[in-house]
């Protein structure tokens, strides 16, 4: 929490800070353009997350799952504005929803740590409302489609030498696969944040976004499931061209 408060203040120092030295509008950057009121852009983003892997905890008394996995993400974004307040994207974001993992062995202190690193693709749809002249304010709130595409897994083990370090990939073509692993993931996202143009049709912003998963990520392969859901925070930046 404190880390988002500071973020938050360092981003209204900034606007604060870029307000006063004048920098170029959105909408001035085509008068016929703004007569109409018709804007679209396209922009590329990269940044972080911070994956919060939810499990429904009721008889897995031996696992202990962090609370958050870092994580990288990158993607592209087609903004349309037909009012200057007002904002419909679109964007494609390739990003991580990792998760940390302790298998405490029963009746023991042994801890066997894991770690899985999935890579998922996103396709949110959103409503952005835009706040201010010379720089410009964000919140935007909408839905998303996805699919997980990999999941790798290292972590330590037993073997008959002892505790031993391991590494393995989820094949989702086999059998067993297909029936446990729901690779649909469907949720709910909303956000904001700041950006300024630089240059002229050049827009550069930073911003975080909350994805929440809906879909739990597996299938109902078994009569006593404990749910998992992925809900993930994203920072990151970005540059737009404005056409």
């Amino acid at each position: 929490m404190k880390k988002h408060i500071i973020l938050l203040v360092a981003l209204l120092t900034t606007a604060t800070t870029l307000n006063a030295q004048g920098v170029e509008t959105v909408d001035s950057l085509s008068r016929q353009s703004a007569e109409k009121h018709l804007f679209w852009s396209i922009g590329v983003t990269g940044g972080f997350d911070r994956n919060y892997h939810i499990v429904d905890m009721s008889y897995m008394n031996e696992y202990r799952y962090s609370k958050y996995a870092p994580g990288m993400s990158y993607g592209l974004q087609l903004s349309f504005s037909p009012l200057r307040w007002l904002s419909l994207r679109v964007e494609g974001v390739m990003l991580e929803k990792n998760y940390y993992r302790d298998h405490v062995i029963g009746g023991t202190a042994t801890s066997l740590p894991d770690t899985t690193i999935n890579q998922y693709v996103n396709v949110p749809a959103v409503l952005m409302l835009n706040v201010g002249n010379k720089v410009r304010l964000h919140a935007f709130g909408g839905g998303y489609w996805g699919k997980w595409l990999t999941s790798a897994r290292r972590g330590v083990t037993y073997a008959m030498n002892g505790l031993t370090t391991y590494e393995e990939n989820l094949d989702f073509e086999s059998a067993e696969s297909q029936v446990r692993d729901n690779r649909s993931d469907i949720g709910l996202v909303w956000g904001g944040g700041i950006s300024t143009v630089i240059k002229r049709h050049l827009e550069i912003g930073v911003e975080a976004k909350w994805f929440y998963g809906l879909n739990d990520v597996q299938k109902p392969y078994m009569s006593q499931l404990n749910p998992r859901y992925n809900t993930t925070v994203v920072f990151q930046g970005g540059l737009s061209y404005w056409f």
